[in-house]
């Protein structure tokens, strides 16, 4: 059986007490029965993975378990081929800053950090910076797993030109994993710097949005004051241009970019046991 190679393992998070033996076999039989050419033979961490992403609830781990495979068959251009040498990444990478934050908040939450760095609207490629805001939920669940997500996305720069390279499809397959497939709780999502037609942004894509992750959208204006930003984002979380403790965003992106060629090799091998099952 061809393994993921995480930093962690199973045996290490039931010792924690943030799951069992028992329910790791629970799921393993499911996925033993289950009759789905989408799904292939899943590890134990990556088991792990999908429980805590579920709170340990068994139907639910199920349902999100197929909505993640499935979503990622049916959007090889958002899910496949993540190979840093290609010029639709290296142009997202400089388009939109990003980063897996390092310091986790006090529920053990991660914050993905995202800020347009390329305010050109006509290097504004959305599906390669969706392929990459997906590829860092690898990077934050290689070790150290967390029990929840902050996204934090600075639109400063962004223009109503922008709305021009909006591709539907995409960001109706995008929100589908985002709501039904991800195995990670999402929390928050705070929007910095918000535009003034950010409704208009909201009205092109809420009809692919459920009421519950619309509600998770917190639109704050531009120049929010220091003390409201750390009651929203702790400051050990954020980079020092919002005031905050960490390295400039631009040394959390340079990271994030040198993460991402170091695990070249296990998305070659995730693609590879998905499509080796169908």
């Amino acid at each position: 059986m061809l393994k993921l190679p995480y930093k962690f393992t199973s045996e290490q998070i039931v010792k924690e007490g943030r799951t069992s033996f028992e329910n790791i076999e629970v799921v393993k039989r499911w996925l033993d029965s289950v009759d789905d050419q989408n799904i292939p033979v899943i590890q134990d961490e990556l088991i792990v993975i999908f429980l805590l992403s579920c709170d340990n609830d068994i139907p639910l781990t199920k349902k999100t378990i197929k909505m993640y495979y499935q979503c990622k068959k049916q959007a090889p251009d958002i899910f496949d081929d993540k190979d840093m040498s290609r010029s639709d990444l290296q142009k997202g990478l400089n388009t939109v800053h990003m980063s897996s934050i390092p310091v986790r908040t006090e529920e053990n939450y991660v914050v993905h950090f995202f800020k347009l760095n390329d305010p050109s609207y006509s290097n504004f490629d959305l599906v390669p910076i969706m392929k990459l805001s997906y590829m860092l939920l690898d990077i934050t669940q290689e070790e150290n797993l967390p029990n929840g997500l902050i996204a934090v996305i600075d639109m400063r720069g962004f223009s109503l030109m922008h709305l021009t390279r909006l591709k539907l499809t995409a960001i109706k397959n995008y929100l589908q994993f985002l709501q039904e497939g991800i195995p990670l709780q999402l929390k928050v999502i705070h929007v910095l710097n918000a535009v003034y037609f950010f409704d208009k942004i909201m009205n092109i894509i809420k009809v692919f949005m459920k009421t519950e992750l619309i509600n998770m959208i917190k639109v704050h204006p531009p120049n929010i004051e220091s003390e409201k930003l750390f009651s929203l984002i702790p400051k050990q979380c954020l980079p020092e241009e919002y005031g905050g403790d960490l390295p400039s965003i631009e040394v959390l992106h340079e990271k994030t970019v040198k993460q991402y060629t170091e695990k070249q090799d296990f998305w070659k091998l995730e693609e590879k046991m998905r499509k080796n099952n169908n």
